[in-house]
């Protein structure tokens, strides 16, 4: 798995605040290039840190460190302003927000109905089927796994000093107690049989 290029980091932040926050009536030029100049300095934010963590002697390196810190401070107050530019900034679409609470409960629901479904697998045999109470049939379900990986730093997360965190590969097989087929899921590129 190999690093992103600059311009699909930054491709995928802007669709990223384009779908969580709704941000579908930007539709004026200037307002997508807010956006995208938002992006880059959430990715410039995210190299200072990156550089600050790579820094082993603070002593040494008092003046990258100064350094750093100002230039990070710099682009925080141009990302603060371009969110409070945009609308996206928390308060500001607290304030703002025309959403009952219950269109508000509604949508928290749909984001982690979209989160959960997106680490939630469902292992199923393909020869055997269960019927439901309403009479329909659907695949056995053999076994259901929930994956979270978190980020680097938080317990659970799969990281060492030599590379930074990565994709967490699974394969899982189970065999079926109706017919014994074994059947697996996995998100690696062969799953050995």
């Amino acid at each position: 798995m190999g690093r992103k290029k600059k311009g699909q980091a930054l491709q995928d932040k802007i669709d990223t605040y384009l779908q969580e926050y709704e941000l579908d009536e930007l539709n004026q030029a200037n307002d997508m290039a807010a956006l995208a100049q938002m992006c880059q300095l959430e990715i410039n934010m995210e190299q200072i840190n990156d550089a600050l963590a790579s820094i082993k002697d603070p002593v040494t390196d008092s003046k990258k460190i100064k350094d750093l810190m100002s230039s990070l401070r710099d682009v925080t107050q141009s990302w603060t302003a371009l969110q409070a530019e945009l609308g996206i900034a928390r308060k500001k679409r607290q304030v703002e927000s025309d959403e009952s609470p219950l269109q508000y409960v509604d949508r928290l629901k749909s984001q982690a109905k979209k989160f959960l479904e997106s680490r939630f697998k469902t292992l199923e045999c393909p020869n055997c089927f269960s019927v439901n109470q309403d009479g329909t049939e659907n695949h056995l379900i053999i076994g259901k796994y929930y994956f979270y990986i978190g980020t680097a730093g938080e317990p659970g997360s799969i990281e060492s000093k030599a590379s930074t965190i990565r994709e967490y590969k699974y394969t899982v097989r189970h065999e079926c107690w109706k017919c014994g087929k074994v059947v697996g899921i996995s998100n690696e590129s062969v799953m050995a049989e």
